[in-house]
């Protein structure tokens, strides 16, 4: 296994010379004109592999080594000045020779070269076993045309008035700061994050199931001791006595050894920890459940009482968290496949009566066999179908009646549930993180891996560690499937509509029968209110993915991510879906990689609209305008293939954030706002 290295150190002039260093490193001849002497060093046993990196506004003579340095101790007068910073990074084993020089010159670009600074790189193999690459960079930014900056600038202070402070000798107030944060200890810790991130991410690609880190054993959780990094001289010698059979006894060897079987214990006493931990809480969960039950129903008010007592005895022995959920759903898919396309019926067709009368009065013969009258037959036409419109609107309001109250119920005694729920679990997981302690889409989640516990079904229990990733996932995959339902929602109601145009259409133009095309007209207009429906709940899931995608990849690029915040709906789910599928338990998966599939998934429904566009049923969306015409194959729209392009580009080029930068929380309403029905069981606690 590789083990990881990057450490940096500042070149000084007051010691050291960046023409001999860069000479040294590459292995080529330079001449110091501060020293007036050719630069050289015996030739390595293997050559080392050198070339430059500039940024595009840097001029083009940085590309040559012997003048960028000569260059570079001129322009810094002070003796003790720095010349330049060296970036020392070891290279993985594990990969061939053109894929470590692949990760090198892909990290110089993306962290040091993008950023301003201009990277002489030498990579080095003269030891099988130690690859490595040595990068010097100018600690001096270069101006936009091309001449040398400066390191630090004035920050004058200002009054309230805006004018600049003086002090008692009339001279300006002002601090001395750098021009550049590359000087800073946080920049070399997000360097360390982003070349550990850079070898893991190109582990992956090539299928090699390895992992490096650039934090400490402690800092990972990990219950290790590190061991020691021997000095080359001493690392040698055990080689040799390994060669011939013989045990090294070296002092730091012997440390190391100590170290290992120290390491194995620990590991052992860990896996007995888990063990005695995993059957305490078999023991414990049916006590802790009990308990936080009696806690919270006893402080319900009358209302929520009243709809515990409800739903009990509608359930009777079967009431459980689980059966209200089922009953809850199920009156939630009563009221969206039945009740609301009632409703949308009864307005559209109030909309047509009323319509159909104006047109009545104005004699327009047209606009009245368009919604299936004739001037002739208006007078009894209109008062059966009105007849028939007050019984729809009756039937309508019962049913909405009695949905509300049995939902009202089953929606009050399912939070109530859900509260025991995720106290119960958070009391047994204490270390979950805050934004996982009552979100509703984990709620499932929790109740299975606490009915797990209670009967040692040890497979559905999440690993030590690892309870913070499994409840990520599970919040992706119910956020991920309300996008799909309502996506496929959008799109049935589209194919709907397009058939009921169609039909229409045909009536309309044979003309004989005025009930049919009365019916068609309400079923058509149904159909168009269902989609504006659907896609307000569509625009506010979006929303919601949005805010997901910044946890799922909080170390993306910002501008990046706003782009992909302008990506239509289906394609966010396709890419957190092959998240969801791909992420394993300490594992990461690449936007680029999610990128990709998300893009191949909308190739997918490209094709399927072309076969579309050919039949029959496709002429009525063709009259639509273009976000109508394409809800049949793109409910929420569609991205080009030159941006998904760049997109996957940029997310190559990714500049992760330091490990102790803070993410992008997503917003949390409180726990006693209005209840979010619309979207399924998507609602606070």
């Amino acid at each position: 296994m590789s083990y990881f290295r990057l450490q940096a150190n500042i070149i000084s002039k007051k010691t050291q010379s960046a023409v001999a260093s860069a000479s040294y490193r590459s292995g080529e001849e330079l001449y110091s004109e501060r020293d007036d002497e050719i630069k050289s060093y015996p030739q390595r046993e293997v050559a080392p592999i050198s070339f430059i990196l500039k940024p595009d506004h840097a001029p083009e003579w940085t590309l040559e080594r012997e003048k960028l340095w000569n260059e570079v101790e001129k322009i810094e007068k002070a003796w003790n000045a720095q010349l330049a910073r060296e970036v020392l990074i070891a290279l993985p084993k594990e990969l061939p020779d053109d894929a470590q020089q692949e990760l090198v010159q892909s990290f110089v670009q993306n962290e040091f070269v993008d950023e301003g600074m201009v990277a002489d790189v030498a990579i080095h193999r003269d030891k099988e076993h130690n690859p490595h690459a040595h990068i010097l960079l100018t600690v001096r930014p270069f101006n936009e045309d091309g001449t040398w900056g400066q390191k630090k600038t004035r920050q004058y202070e200002f009054d309230q008035n805006g004018e600049i402070l003086r002090n008692a000798k009339g001279e300006k107030v002002f601090q001395t700061v750098p021009s550049t944060p590359w000087n800073e200890r946080e920049t070399l810790v997000k360097w360390r994050m982003n070349y550990a991130e850079s070898i893991n991410e190109t582990f992956k690609e090539r299928g090699i199931h390895k992992e490096v880190s650039a934090l400490s054993f402690e800092a990972q959780g990990l219950d290790q001791i590190a061991e020691v990094r021997l000095e080359r001289n001493e690392y040698q010698y055990v080689k040799r006595m390994e060669e011939k059979g013989l045990e090294a006894q070296t002092f730091y060897h012997q440390l190391n050894q100590d170290i290992r079987q120290k390491n194995a214990e620990i590991a052992q006493l860990h896996d007995k920890i888990v063990f005695l931990s995993s059957k305490q809480k078999q023991v414990d969960v049916q006590h802790v459940l009990h308990r936080h039950t009696s806690e919270v129903t006893a402080q319900l008010n009358e209302d929520y009482a009243k709809s515990w007592h409800f739903m009990k005895g509608r359930l009777k022995e079967k009431f459980s968290f689980d059966t209200v959920q089922d009953q809850l759903q199920g009156l939630y898919r009563w009221e969206e496949r039945k009740v609301e396309p009632k409703q949308v019926e009864a307005q559209v067709t109030h909309a047509i009566l009323n319509a159909s009368h104006k047109a009545s009065q104005e004699h327009n013969a047209s606009g009245l066999h368009q919604q299936g009258f004739d001037q002739q037959d208006f007078r009894s036409l209109f008062t059966t179908r009105l007849n028939a419109f007050e019984k729809l609107t009756e039937s309508v309001e019962k049913d909405q009646q009695t949905v509300d109250q049995v939902i009202a119920h089953a929606e009050r005694t399912y939070r109530v549930q859900s509260l025991i729920v995720h106290n119960s679990f958070n009391d047994l997981f204490p270390e979950i993180e805050e934004r996982f302690d009552h979100n509703d889409r984990t709620v499932a989640y929790k109740m299975n891996v606490l009915t797990a516990l209670e009967t040692n079904a040890v497979e559905a229990i999440p690993p030590t560690g690892e309870v913070n990733h499994h409840l990520q996932l599970q919040e992706l995959k119910k956020a991920t499937e309300q996008a799909m339902k309502v996506s496929e929602q959008l799109r049935i109601q589209a194919l709907s509509r397009n058939n009921f145009g169609i039909k229409k259409e045909q009536l309309v133009k044979d003309g004989t029968d005025l009930t049919a095309i009365y019916q068609t007209s309400i079923q058509l207009n149904t159909a168009q209110q269902l989609i504006e429906q659907y896609e307000a709940k569509a625009k506010h899931l979006d929303q919601q993915l949005n805010a997901l995608l910044r946890e799922t990849f909080p170390r993306a690029k910002d501008n990046l991510l706003k782009k992909i915040d302008a990506l239509p709906m289906e394609m966010k789910t396709d890419l957190l879906k092959h998240f969801i599928e791909n992420a394993k338990s300490a594992k990461t998966v690449s936007l680029k990689a999610c990128l990709q599939v998300a893009k191949k998934e909308q190739s997918k429904r490209t094709m399927s609209y072309h076969e579309y566009q050919t039949k029959s049923d496709a002429r009525f969306a063709e009259r639509l305008d273009g976000r109508q015409k394409m809800l049949t194959h793109f409910p929420t729209g569609k991205a080009s293939t030159e941006l998904l392009e760049r997109l996957i580009e940029q997310a190559e080029q990714v500049h992760h954030r330091p490990q102790h930068e803070t993410p992008t929380k997503m917003h949390r309403k409180g726990k006693n706002k209005q209840l979010r029905r619309e979207l399924g069981l998507e609602f606070e606690l």
